[in-house]
C-alpha cells in the first residue's frame, strides 16, 4: 500500500539503489542501538518495507518491485502517516513529534548521497552543512514535480497547471523571469498564427514583462533551427558579455529585453515542437547548475504531458460537439420526416375524399342516364329526340371527365417514374396557342368570363422546338384552372412573348387568389387548397402537379404570384434551343428490357394498397399478379416463378413465405421487396429482404425500388 501523497520522495530507482537504501535503514538502526525500533519485510507479495523509529527520529521506506531491474521507492518522515501504517500492520508503537538531531542529519546526508549519486556511494559521506540544504533542495524539487503530476491526473485546466507550475519553479529557483514561449498561437483578434510569450512569472514588479512578446528565439521561419530544438537541443547562456557563441541577433534581443543570462528548453508534445520553457536572469549573470537544468527539463516534460492531455480533451470536446450537432440535425430530419408523413397521410385522406367525389359525380350521372335510356327502350316508351341527344351528350361529357382524370393519373405516374418521352419537333407557336385558346373560349363564355389573348411575338418567330401535345396540356391546365377559380364577370388573359433564349407564357386571372401559406402546396400532387367536404370547385388536385412536371421535363420553370380576392399570375418559362439535340428526348436512362421480366407477384391483403401498386406497375409496363390468400400464396409463387415478390410484413405467414422463397434454388434467385409500416419491423424480422419500402407508399419511390431489383436480377 503506497502513500505517495504524504511522501517526501517518490521515485523509480534501479534495484541496486533500493538495496543501498535498505542497507542505510539497517545501518541507522545499528547506530541507534537499543534506543531504536527496526521493522522490515512483513508485507506479502512484491511490496517491501523498512521502518526505523527512535524517540527523536523516524523514517519509513516502502519499495514495490516493478521489474527485475526497477523499483518504485516511497519515503516519508511523517509521524501520523507512519502511525497509520503501523496500525494497518497490526503493530502498536508509540510515535512522538520529532525534532532535529545529529542522527537525522547524518541520515539525511547519506540518503541524499544515494539518491543523487551516479555510482554507489563511498564509505565516508559528506559532512553536515551545505549538503543538508542540497537534500532540502532535492526534496523540494520532488514535491513540485509530484504536485504537477497530481494536478495533471486530476484533469485540471491546462492554463492553471502551466501558470501555477512556472510560478512555483520561478520562486524555487529564484529566477528573475520564467516564461513559456509558444509556437503557432492565435493572440487576441489576430487572424494569423504567431510565435509569442503566452505565460510569465516575475520575481518582482521591477522586472519588465515580456508577456505576448513575439520574437523571443530569433528563429522565426528557420525550419532547420526548429528541427534542432525538436531533437532535444537546449540553449544555456551564463553571461551575455563573455559568451562568444551568441549570434548577433540573439545578443541584440537579449540586450533589448535586459537579459544577462538565460536557459531555453524545448517543450516537445507528441514529437512536435510546441514551444519553449525559458528562464531569464535580468539583473546579474548566473552560472546555471546541472541540477537546475535537469529540474527544468523535468518540468518541461510534465508540461508537455499536461498540454497533450488538454489537446486530447479539446479534441474530445469538439468530437462531442460535432456528434451533438449531428444528433440534433438527425432529430430535425426525423421531425421533418414525421411532419412530411403526417402531411402525406392527410393528403392521402383528402385525395380519397376528392377522388370519391370526382369519380362518383360523373359515374352517377352516366349510370343514371344510361339506366333511364335502358328502361325506356325496354318499356317501348318514346322519348323526344332532343332529350335523347341531351342525355347522350351528358353521358359523353362525363365519360370524358373520367377519361381526363385517369389520363392525368397515368401521365403523372409516367413522368415521375421517368418513363415519359418528349417528342421534340418544330411546331407553330401561334397555331398551338390558338388551338388551346379557342377550345376554352366556349367554357369561358358559358361562365361569363372574358378570355383574352395577348400576342407579343412577330410572325417570323412563330416556329420553335417542343413537344406539341405536352405544351397544349400545360396551357390547357393553366387556363382551365384560371377559368374555374374566376367568378362570373371576371377576366382571364394569356400573354405569349419571346426572348432570344426562352418562350414565356403568362396566364393572369381576377379570381379568388391563393393564400401565401398555401403557395408551397400548390404544385404538390393530390392537393386541393379547399377541404374535400366544403370545397366548391371540382378537380382531383393533379393538374398543377402534372403541369409542373411537364414544364420541368422541357427544362423550364413555372412561377406563381397571387393575392387573395385579387387574382393570380402563372408564368411558364421554356428554354429555346436553336436546334433540337434529338427528336426523341428521354428524361431518364431507359436501360430496362421489359420483355425479360416474366412477372411480379404482390402478396397483400389491403385492397387499397394492392390496387395502387397494381395500377402503378401496370402503367409502367410491368406484368403483376396479386395474391390475396396466404394459405396458397407460397404454392402459387412456386408455380409462377416470378422475378420479384412484393410482400407486406403484416401479411399472415410473411416470414415463413420469405424464408421459403430464399431457400428456392432458382437461377437467378427471386428478389423480395418488403412493405412495412416502420423500420423496427424490418430490423426485428426473421429474414433479410433484398429491399424495403416504408408505408405510406410513394409511387415514384416504388418504381425506383422495382427498377433497382430488376437491374440487380
Amino acid at each position: 500500500m503506497f502513500i505517495s501523497q504524504a511522501s517526501i520522495i517518490v521515485q523509480k530507482l534501479p534495484l541496486s539503489k533500493w538495496e543501498q537504501l535498505c542497507l542505510l535503514w539497517e545501518e541507522m538502526a545499528e547506530v541507534a542501538g537499543v534506543k531504536a525500533i527496526f521493522l522490515k519485510d512483513e508485507h506479502q507479495g512484491q511490496e517491501y518495507f523498512r521502518l526505523f523509529i527512535t524517540q527523536e527520529f523516524r523514517a519509513l521506506l516502502l519499495g514495490k518491485i516493478l521489474t527485475p531491474e526497477l523499483t518504485e521507492v516511497n519515503i516519508t518522515f511523517n509521524s501520523e502517516i507512519i502511525a497509520t501504517y503501523l496500525q494497518q500492520l497490526g503493530k502498536q508503537v508509540a510515535t512522538h513529534p520529532q525534532s532535529q538531531t545529529n542522527l537525522q542529519s547524518e541520515f539525511n546526508l547519506k540518503l541524499l548521497a544515494i539518491l543523487v549519486a551516479e555510482n554507489p556511494p563511498a564509505t565516508s559521506y559528506p559532512r553536515f552543512g551545505s549538503n543538508q540544504e542540497v537534500l532540502h533542495h532535492h526534496l523540494e524539487q520532488q514535491r513540485i514535480l509530484n504536485e504537477v503530476s497530481h494536478q495533471i491526473t486530476q484533469n485540471l485546466d491546462c492554463y492553471l497547471i502551466v501558470q501555477m507550475t512556472i510560478q512555483q519553479v520561478q520562486h524555487f529557483l529564484k529566477l528573475d523571469r520564467l516564461v513559456i514561449y509558444q509556437l503557432n498561437v492565435k493572440l487576441g483578434e489576430k487572424e494569423k498564427l504567431v510565435d509569442a510569450v503566452t505565460y510569465e512569472a516575475l520575481a518582482s514588479p521591477t522586472i519588465p514583462s515580456v508577456l505576448n512578446f513575439e520574437d523571443e528565439t530569433c528563429m522565426q521561419g528557420i525550419g532547420q533551427c526548429q528541427e534542432k530544438y525538436r531533437r532535444g537541443f537546449m540553449l544555456t547562456i551564463n553571461n551575455i558579455e563573455t559568451d562568444t557563441t551568441i549570434s548577433p541577433c540573439l545578443k541584440s534581443l537579449m540586450e533589448r529585453l535586459q537579459i544577462k543570462a538565460k536557459v531555453l528548453i524545448p517543450i516537445i508534445v507528441q514529437e512536435t515542437l510546441w514551444g519553449f520553457l525559458i528562464a531569464h536572469q535580468c539583473i546579474t549573470p548566473r552560472k546555471w547548475k546541472q541540477s537546475e537544468i535537469k529540474f527544468m527539463l523535468n518540468i518541461a516534460e510534465y508540461l508537455a504531458i499536461a498540454i497533450y492531455q488538454a489537446q486530447s480533451y479539446r479534441m474530445l470536446e469538439e468530437q462531442k460537439s460535432n456528434l451533438e450537432q449531428q444528433v440534433k440535425k438527425r432529430a430535425e430530419e426525423l421531425q421533418e420526416a414525421l411532419i412530411a408523413a403526417q402531411i402525406a397521410h392527410r393528403s392521402k385522406s383528402e385525395f380519397i375524399g376528392t377522388m370519391s367525389h370526382e369519380l362518383r359525380t360523373p359515374l352517377t350521372c352516366v349510370i343514371g342516364l344510361a339506366s333511364t335510356l335502358l328502361q325506356i327502350s325496354k318499356s317501348n316508351s318514346t322519348l323526344p329526340l332532343e332529350k335523347q341527344q341531351k342525355y347522350l351528350q351528358t353521358i359523353q361529357d362525363n365519360g370524358k371527365k373520367l377519361l381526363e382524370l385517369i389520363n392525368d393519373i397515368l401521365d403523372l405516374s409516367a413522368v415521375e417514374a421517368g418513363k415519359s418521352l418528349l417528342n421534340i419537333k418544330q411546331i407553330s407557336l401561334r397555331h398551338l396557342t390558338l388551338e388551346v385558346f379557342n377550345s376554352l373560349q366556349i367554357i369561358a363564355n358559358n361562365q361569363e368570363i372574358n378570355l383574352k389573348l395577348d400576342w407579343q411575338i412577330s410572325s417570323e418567330d412563330y416556329q420553335f422546338y417542343a413537344d406539341e401535345e405536352r405544351i397544349k396540356q400545360i396551357l390547357y391546365n393553366l387556363l382551365e384552372n384560371a377559368i374555374k377559380f374566376t367568378p362570373a364577370g371576371g377576366k382571364v388573359s394569356l400573354r405569349v412573348s419571346r426572348t432570344t433564349q426562352q418562350i414565356i407564357f403568362e396566364i393572369k386571372d381576377t379570381g379568388i387568389g391563393i393564400a401565401e401559406n398555401d403557395l408551397p402546396l400548390l404544385f404538390e400532387k393530390f392537393q386541393q387548397l379547399e377541404n374535400s367536404k366544403t370545397r366548391t370547385h371540382g378537380g382531383a388536385g393533379l393538374g398543377l402537379a402534372l403541369t409542373k412536371q411537364l414544364v420541368e421535363l422541357h427544362g423550364g420553370t413555372i412561377e406563381v404570384e397571387s393575392t387573395i380576392k385579387q387574382g393570380s399570375l402563372f408564368r411558364v418559362l421554356l428554354p429555346q434551343p436553336e436546334k433540337p439535340q434529338s427528336k426523341n428526348i428521354v428524361t431518364r436512362k431507359q436501360n430496362i428490357n421489359f420483355s425479360e421480366i416474366k412477372t411480379i407477384v404482390l402478396v397483400e391483403e389491403e385492397e387499397e394498397i394492392a390496387t395502387l401498386i397494381c395500377e402503378l406497375l401496370t402503367a409502367a409496363n410491368y406484368q403483376i399478379i396479386w395474391l390475396m390468400d396466404s394459405s396458397t400464396a407460397l404454392m402459387q409463387i412456386k408455380i409462377l416463378q416470378p422475378q420479384i415478390v412484393i410482400i407486406d410484413s403484416l401479411y399472415p405467414k410473411s416470414s415463413q413465405i420469405s424464408q421459403n422463397l430464399k431457400q428456392l434454388k432458382t437461377d437467378p434467385p427471386i428478389k423480395i421487396l418488403l412493405l412495412s409500416h416502420d423500420f423496427s419491423s424490418i430490423n426485428n424480422s426473421d429474414f433479410i429482404p433484398d429491399d424495403y419500402l416504408i408505408k405510406p407508399l410513394q409511387p415514384n419511390l416504388l418504381l425506383e425500388k422495382i427498377e433497382g431489383l430488376v437491374d440487380s436480377w
